[in-house]
């Protein structure tokens, strides 16, 4: 039943529906004293989502209005629960004090949560950004912002191409992202759906995509945003951000360029393959990032993940990180002095964020306090360092007047909801600890009053009690009802006694009950003027949260270099890859067997390897390996070898497997051929390109057929470091007309019918597959191995017999339509009206049988 099919029979639910109107995309929590209640078809759609009762309110009427509610003071949990579930939560509270309201106490919404705009830690991951995403544009000219309202960060910039916006979305994992109306009808919203199942769509209207909004944002870094359209998705983003916050957030103060250019580029299909962040079964655990990360703080974890996400092209940049990483690594006492002081820093990035939108409290501050005070230790020792290391040291400096501040006015552990009192020191204000007196004096008042009643009146059982209804009062047994006292007021009658108050006691109740809630005023009234003196040192917070992140992810690359004996690789321009006993930092980490290192030399002599060999004997294992270390040289790591010149790589292009692609309806050979067109569209001579396997899903001839030609475009006309795994051992013949070309294969040793992989790359094709082999270490029954074998006896003895004169394949498309096959790749199908498609479709119907 919908909100307008319902008559509000009550001022309350006027103001409900009134209140809700404004936000009809939202579940709007409505505050009603201690608790958010929600009505109509909010309350039928959050109750299932939130598995709590469903009930109603005016159960009398013929219509009763549907009702459900949560706990104010712990409602954190079921936002939670609605956001994962895709929906967004107005918060409207109470704006004027109950006691003194006329009519209906005025409420309103102050601020609207969506899973793009989260500021709550029990909603957050602590290790990983959270990331509201606007994208507007079309055809080869997109743009992309990016927010994580969390942290302040809010950078902006362009793609061209859609494959090149899907793959930056991919590294960012939004939660929500923000897209133009007219996107809703055409190939680019179904795309965002099919790739980002887990994040919420919001449509603006085109207006909204207005640059204007972000001109607040001055400074050399808007003026490195040339992109019109890029601050365009930055004013859509900024918009919503103000909206949803009902102001702007006082913590984003930099709108910063995303240039692609500045790092090795990572497409999606590489960051999967690779497995970077999460394994194919979508567990961090087996991922290069599970591994790398020895973390102390939550921004540390962050910019760790950033940094893998994000590897260098920039030298100097590179060998900055390899120089603190290395000092590090060579001085225990530096290590472990940082790693100390580091365990006790909060997460100042989420904590600036909380206290600039408003919604820290008491705890959030001594937190803020705590981590600050670690300060002084970390510039003790790093004050001697240089690089890196040594940089912080400035923008840890001279925080000790806030701490001061927070700390002499804050008790060390104090309450949660600043609206309970509790939190703030005595000695800070007179007139709160002259209350705090009156109500700590309260019991021995009670003691004195009631000793003095009992004596005055002669009742011995006379008693003095509280309860929130009736507030103090006198009980007295009906056995002494004749000897109260004239001025006893009666107030209750009771089976076995009766309650009565006097003035005294009631003057009492007053003088207390009005000391608590001036305490409480008090207290609240303190803290938002600590915060506000807070706020004027959050740019400086943020600046050293971002060195204490730096410091954090150094830390953690030289505790795993230094425990898996990693080595700095020596880093140049030249186009060269050469690693000495490399290995895969994961298979090496989580295998119970001993790794076998393997070398790779690629260079302008040698600049592609076609590998060949048996399933399951490493030849995936070293191709992703040499990914893996490009990847973590890049990012200033020390990487799994013995020793390593890597060549600054522009980007690194993986064609493996095809499961997550399967999903979305896709073939197998359809996920090979589109995967390898966008490697042979985008790949240059500076590029890493790493094949395993190309042709399986279609014939063996057609397979061989564009195996051998894709490797040979690669070879010759792009000329990238290539890395090309195949089980069509026809291609081994290729180095001997492709110059530069060489033939690497995975030994394997025969030995008593049995086959034992060595894991070692060695020079020289191979023309065995061992493919029953590998089938009987699978597990297939011995009969059918049996078969298998005479079976391929058998085609081994007459596959010369075949008929010569096979008829040759048609083509799929003839030469004559070719040129409707142009036309329709040339059609700007986004602007065509929808009468205008229709025409061009029957043009070509006609085209197509003339």
């Amino acid at each position: 039943m919908s909100n307008k099919e319902i008559p509000a029979t009550t001022p309350m639910l006027r103001q409900y529906l009134s209140i809700k109107g404004q936000y009809p995309d939202s579940i709007l929590f409505f505050r009603l004293g201690d608790f958010y209640e929600m009505f109509f078809e909010d309350a039928q759609v959050a109750s299932k989502i939130l598995d709590i009762a469903l009930t109603s309110r005016n159960k009398g009427e013929s219509e009763p209005v549907p009702l459900c509610g949560v706990p104010y003071h712990a409602c954190q949990p079921y936002i939670a629960k609605l956001l994962q579930a895709g929906k967004k939560v107005a918060i409207c509270e109470q704006i004027e004090d109950p006691k003194g309201a006329v009519g209906i106490v005025k409420r309103d919404v102050i601020r609207i949560i969506t899973p793009g705009m989260v500021l709550d830690d029990s909603v957050l991951e602590s290790s990983a950004p959270n990331y509201l995403v606007a994208v507007c544009g079309e055809i080869k000219n997109f743009s992309l912002a990016y927010l994580d309202i969390s942290t302040g960060e809010f950078r902006a910039g362009e793609v061209f191409s859609l494959d090149a916006l899907l793959d930056e979305i991919a590294k960012l994992d939004p939660k929500e992202i923000l897209i133009p109306q007219s996107w809703e009808a055409n190939r680019f919203k179904e795309k965002l759906n099919s790739h980002f199942p887990n994040a919420l769509i919001s449509l603006l209207t085109e207006k909204e995509f207005n640059p204007s909004q972000v001109e607040i944002f001055e400074g050399a870094n808007l003026l490195k945003i040339k992109s019109p359209k890029a601050l365009q998705s930055a004013g859509a983003l900024w918009g919503y951000a103000c909206y949803t916050q009902k102001g702007a957030p006082s913590h984003v103060t930099t709108l910063l360029p995303h240039e692609t250019k500045s790092f090795l580029i990572l497409d999606e299909s590489a960051q999967k393959h690779l497995e970077l962040l999460k394994t194919q079964d979508q567990e961090k655990k087996g991922s290069l990032l599970h591994l790398l990360d020895k973390t102390q703080t939550p921004m540390g974890a962050r910019k760790l993940r950033q940094w893998l996400l994000y590897p260098l092209v920039d030298l100097t940049a590179i060998r900055e990180r390899q120089t603190a990483i290395a000092c590090l690594m060579n001085e225990f006492s530096l290590q472990e002095g940082i790693e100390k002081g580091l365990k006790n820093i909060s997460d100042l990035e989420r904590l600036v964020g909380r206290i600039a939108i408003g919604t820290a409290n008491a705890r959030d501050l001594v937190a803020l306090a705590n981590s600050l005070k670690i300060f002084p230790e970390l510039i003790s020792i790093l004050k001697v360092q240089e690089g890196l290391l040594g940089s912080s040291v400035v923008l840890l400096q001279n925080f000790e007047p806030l701490v001061g501040k927070i700390s002499n006015t804050l008790v060390e552990d104090p309450p949660f909801s600043i609206r309970e009192g509790g939190f703030v020191r005595s000695g800070i204000h007179p007139e709160l600890d002259e209350l705090r007196k009156i109500r700590g004096d309260g019991k021995n008042f009670i003691a004195a009053l009631e000793e003095k009643e009992r004596t005055s009146t002669g009742i011995s059982s006379l008693k003095i009690r509280f309860n929130k209804v009736f507030g103090y009062y006198i009980e007295i047994t009906h056995t002494h009802r004749d000897k109260v006292p004239s001025h006893y007021i009666r107030k209750q009658t009771l089976v076995n006694a009766e309650r009565y108050i006097t003035q005294e006691l009631k003057e009492y109740e007053e003088k207390v009950l009005g000391a608590e809630g001036r305490i409480t005023q008090i207290e609240y009234e303190l803290f938002m003027i600590l915060q506000n003196e807070v706020k004027a040192w959050l740019l400086r917070i943020q600046k050293a949260a971002d060195q204490i992140a730096i410091l954090d992810a150094l830390f953690s690359l030289s505790i795993v270099a230094s425990k898996h004996r990693w080595v700095a690789p020596n880093m140049t321009t030249e186009n060269v890859l050469h690693i000495e006993e490399g290995r895969h930092p994961i298979v090496e980490e989580l295998s119970e067997e001993r790794f076998v290192p393997n070398d790779i030399h690629l260079g302008e002599e040698t600049r592609f390897l076609i590998i060949t060999g048996p399933n399951m004997a490493g030849k995936s294992t070293v191709m992703r390996q040499t990914a893996l270390i490009v990847i973590l040289a890049q990012m200033g790591s020390f990487v799994p070898s013995t020793k390593a010149e890597i060549g600054l790589v522009d980007r690194i292009f993986t064609r493996v497997g095809a499961s997550d692609r399967l999903s979305r309806g896709e073939s197998t050979f359809m996920v090979e051929m589109v995967e390898t067109a966008h490697i042979l569209k985008e790949a240059t001579e500076k590029s890493l390109v790493i094949i395993d396997e190309i042709g399986r899903g279609t014939s063996t001839y057609d397979g061989m057929s564009i195996a051998w030609a894709v490797a040979e475009f690669l070879h010759q006309n792009i000329r990238a470091k290539t890395l090309f795994a195949t089980h069509y051992h026809e291609l081994i013949e290729m180095p001997e007309s492709c110059e530069g070309m060489k033939n690497f294969n995975i030994a394997v040793k025969e030995w008593n019918d049995k086959i034992i992989f060595l894991r070692k790359l060695v020079p020289g094709g191979t023309s065995k597959s061992y493919g029953i082999e590998v089938a009987k270490l699978a597990g297939l029954p011995q009969t059918v191995v049996s078969r298998a074998k005479e079976v391929l006896k058998n085609w081994e003895t007459f596959a010369v017999k075949k008929n010569p004169e096979t008829t040759p394949q048609l083509p799929l498309f003839s030469d004559q339509n070719e040129a409707l096959v142009k036309e329709l790749q040339s059609a700007d199908l986004n602007n065509m009206t929808p009468i205008q498609a229709l025409e061009f479709l029957s043009y070509l119907k006609r085209q197509f049988h003339s």
